[in-house]
Parts: C-alpha cells; sequence; structure tokens
C-alpha cells in the first residue's frame, strides 16, 4: 500500500482538528475516486476505536437508522425512535478527543432529508449529549444541509485538495525509478489531479511505455553493434593478412636481387 501524500496528510489533519473542536457536523467532501475513504481509513486507528459506520446508499429512512444503530451498539431495539435515541446516550465513545468521530457515514449525499435532520440533530445534543459525526460524500452534500428545513444546517466542511506536483512526485516516487516524473506531469496531472488512482495508473503505463521504449531502441543499437563486430573482424583481418603479404613479397624481392646481382659489361668502341 502507498503512504499518503503530503496534501492528504494535510486534509487528515484538518479533519481530526475539526472532529475536536467543532459543535457541529463535520462534511469531508471530494470528487469520485478521490481518495476520500483513504482519508478516512488513515482517520481511524486499527484496533483501538470502532466508530459506528455506515455506507450511505444502504440505509433507508429515519427509524432505519435509529435501529442500526441500536443494533450495532448492542442495545435491544425496543421502543419508540426517540427511547432508543435516548438509551444510545450511554454509549458515549472517546473517540473525538483522538480526532476519530463516533459515527461515519460514506456516500453519505444518498441519505434521505430526515436522516440529514436526525444526524444534525445528535451533534447538536437533541437527546442528551452531543454526538460526534462525520458525513462523506460528494460536493452537493454541503449544499443539501445548508437548504435543510426547517433550520438549514452549517457544517464544518473539509475538502480533499486537488494534487499538485510534489504528491505527484512523492506518489510516483517508488513507482517507475527509471522514469523521469518531470516529464510526465504535463500529460498526465492535469487530467487526473482529482482521481489519484487513475493519476497513479496513468504514469505506471506512461513510465512503462516510455521505459520500454528506451529498452527497445539500446536493444536495437546493441544488436546493430553486435552485427557490425564480425564484420569489422573479417575486414581488419583480411587487412592484416595483405599487408603481411605485401611484406613478405616485398622482401622475397630484395633476397632475390642480393643473391644474383647484375654484371655490367662495358660496350668497347668498334674500329672501322
Amino acid at each position: 500500500m502507498l503512504s499518503l501524500v503530503r496534501s492528504q496528510q494535510a486534509c487528515i489533519e484538518r479533519t481530526r482538528a475539526a472532529i475536536r473542536w467543532t459543535k457541529n457536523i463535520v462534511v469531508l467532501v471530494g470528487a469520485p475516486g478521490q481518495g476520500k475513504t483513504t482519508i478516512v481509513e488513515a482517520l481511524v486507528p486499527k484496533g483501538l476505536i470502532n466508530p459506528l459506520r455506515f455506507e450511505g446508499k444502504f440505509l433507508g429512512d429515519r427509524t432505519d437508522v435509529v435501529l442500526r444503530m441500536v443494533g450495532l451498539t448492542g442495545l435491544r431495539p425496543e421502543g419508540t425512535n426517540t427511547d432508543m435515541l435516548a438509551r444510545l446516550q450511554s454509549k458515549k465513545s472517546p473517540s473525538p478527543e483522538y480526532g476519530v468521530p463516533e459515527v461515519i457515514v460514506d456516500d453519505a449525499h444518498h441519505l434521505l432529508d430526515d436522516v440529514l435532520q436526525l444526524f444534525h440533530e445528535l451533534t447538536a445534543g437533541a437527546y442528551g449529549r452531543r454526538w460526534s459525526i462525520l458525513l462523506v460524500g460528494e460536493d452537493h452534500l454541503v449544499r443539501r444541509l445548508q437548504a435543510l428545513k426547517p433550520m438549514p444546517v452549517l457544517p464544518s466542511t473539509v475538502r480533499l485538495p486537488l494534487w499538485d506536483q510534489q504528491d505527484l512526485k512523492q506518489a510516483a516516487k517508488g513507482l517507475q525509478s527509471d522514469v523521469e516524473i518531470s516529464d510526465l506531469f504535463s500529460r498526465v496531472l492535469g487530467q487526473y489531479a482529482t482521481q489519484p488512482k487513475q493519476l497513479l495508473r496513468a504514469i505506471n503505463e506512461t513510465g512503462h511505455k516510455d521505459l520500454t521504449k528506451r529498452q527497445v531502441g539500446r536493444t536495437q543499437t546493441d544488436r546493430v553493434q553486435l552485427s557490425l563486430s564480425p564484420t569489422w573482424q573479417i575486414v581488419s583481418g583480411m587487412v592484416f593478412v595483405a599487408l603481411i603479404g605485401l611484406v613478405v613479397f616485398v622482401q622475397m624481392g630484395t633476397e632475390h636481387d642480393a643473391a644474383n646481382p647484375q654484371t655490367l659489361i662495358p660496350l668497347t668502341p668498334t674500329n672501322k
């Protein structure tokens, strides 16, 4: 698993601070695939604190949510919603002290308005004490909370930032050590800044292609060198043999001249 990048770490700290100090719902918003689940997983320490966690798209009406909360806390589902909510007050969790909410709802933009109102009532202490609740969803979740009736909700909002070059370089540092990450910025960062998974996948694919091209180029160069080497060896051998033959021929000619010196016969004048 890849370590969290700089912007994700900063987002986690902002979310923890909001959970510790806010007196209302905390909303973590971001684009689909931007890494909201990654932030939530890093927010909750493994094995130490277990908040009540729900998937918004699977929750029904107000009664359904109350029954699920009661069931997860080990209480008997008896009485009215108000009775069960009152009994839930005894299940106080120390998690807000560590920046971890008591209730986390993923895909909260799927929740019905009356369920959003219920969570607001819990954070406001309508049933005995204030609950710490984190709603995770897309940007329009904030607008829905602000438009609730009879009273609008003004949540503490934490937005996932877009990835920048530092995030990209940090995340891709161990993925393709042979690829120049700076060359990938213009090709992938602008297109996938809100989608870290697709961004890293694009880096892997682009980097692999670039690396493969370089490897193919090096292989072709090596093949040319290998194909030329025997040729040069043959040519060099032939030249060397020719030079030796020339030297031997010249040497033999010299020795022949030394062994058979030429005799000069003087020409005598003819007397008439």
